[in-house]
């Protein structure tokens, strides 16, 4: 079994990887959402990993890709509680120490450190500790996960993570703490040319304007592979920084079971060149769209545009996302969460690889 869900973690992520055989199944999750799911995703987190058959009660592997709020600050909630730290083997997580350390951000990342100093020897435990970073040469970092579960790391580099260690640090000062002494825990928006048809010709065209966010482009992106099947885990990594890294996997077009885009579908993320140098039939998008309306209807465009019919996986219903609905006909279709007796839909969505 290889399976991919994306929870709901509203404008967020939370990312579910189970693997392995019917009565040995492992598990990875890859961040916990905004501070908007602390009510509901994360006891229903908490609830599944204790749930866990006896003797599996463990997840492998917690990556927090890095330190925007819709990604950490779930994973802050759920370790709030510094004994929960215990429930994973291995947490991947690049703190201010490992960005001053040469070779992430500000308050809800020294929370984190704080949670994470309780139980050191779980913290980036296949990188000894270290940074959880791609060197300047050489093959690309992979680790393999009890279960047969490999990760092959394609960002960040080291430049990426010192870039980043000044925003850190001055979002620190603000809230009066100290960079790397870890701290204790202390509506939807649509642009109108979202609604107005998605016309993926017109809209792959647009010119791609790169995210500049040192977060984003100091974000863990990654690729787990399983039996063969490979999915491309994206975090809200730039496309140009992916590129990077692809490059020293495999110079030629490379293949994938599914991909889970970045950031959420922003336009800023994904350009043409990226979705030209993937092959997939699946594409996954977490978002409900509030805050910043992702998806964009340009990124959807772009992989429709330079794939073979693709399937594109929505976790929330929204406004937008029905005007994807309509539009689709045979150069891609869409996958929706289950659909309720009284039409509704629930939230969240399974993937089975």
């Amino acid at each position: 079994m290889f399976r991919v869900e994306m929870l709901p973690a509203q404008r967020g992520d939370c990312i579910w990887l189970t693997y392995g055989e019917a009565d040995d199944l492992h598990h990875v999750i890859i961040d916990a959402g905004p501070s908007e799911t602390i009510g509901t995703l994360v006891p229903e987190l908490e609830n599944r990993i204790r749930s866990l058959p006896k003797g599996s009660n463990r997840i492998e592997l917690l990556i927090v890709s890095h330190v925007d709020a819709d990604h950490i600050q779930g994973v802050v909630a759920l370790l709030s509680d510094h004994r929960r730290v215990k429930l994973f083997k291995d947490v991947w997580f690049n703190g201010y120490r490992h960005l001053i350390g040469g070779l992430l951000g500000g308050p809800d990342g020294e929370y984190l450190t704080s949670a994470l100093e309780s139980e050191p020897s779980r913290w980036n435990k296949a990188f000894n500790g270290g940074p959880v970073v791609v060197p300047d040469d050489g093959p690309l970092p992979c680790r393999r996960l009890a279960g047969g579960l490999e990760i092959t790391l394609l960002t960040p580099t080291a430049t990426a993570l010192r870039q980043l260690a000044p925003e850190w640090a001055e979002a620190c000062e603000k809230a009066g703490i100290v960079p790397g002494s870890g701290a204790a825990i202390p509506r939807s928006t649509w642009r109108r040319d979202q609604l107005l048809g998605f016309d993926v010709d017109i809209l792959s065209a647009k010119p791609y304007r790169a995210d500049t966010s040192k977060p984003n482009t100091s974000g863990i992106a990654c690729i787990a592979t399983y039996h063969g099947k490979s999915v491309l885990l994206l975090a809200d990594t730039p496309a140009d920084a992916v590129l990077a890294g692809l490059d020293r996997r495999d110079p030629g077009r490379q293949r994938f079971a599914a991909v889970k885009v970045a950031h959420h579908g922003s336009r800023r993320n994904t350009n043409l060149s990226l979705c030209e140098r993937v092959q997939s039939k699946t594409w996954l998008v977490s978002t409900n769209g509030a805050k910043f309306g992702h998806p964009d209807p340009e990124c959807l465009a772009r992989i429709v545009v330079t794939q073979s019919k693709p399937t594109l996986v929505f976790n929330y219903v929204t406004p937008f996302v029905n005007d994807v609905i309509e539009n689709a006909g045979d150069r891609y279709s869409v996958r929706l969460p289950r659909q309720r007796p009284d039409g509704t839909y629930a939230e969240g969505v399974s993937i089975s690889l």
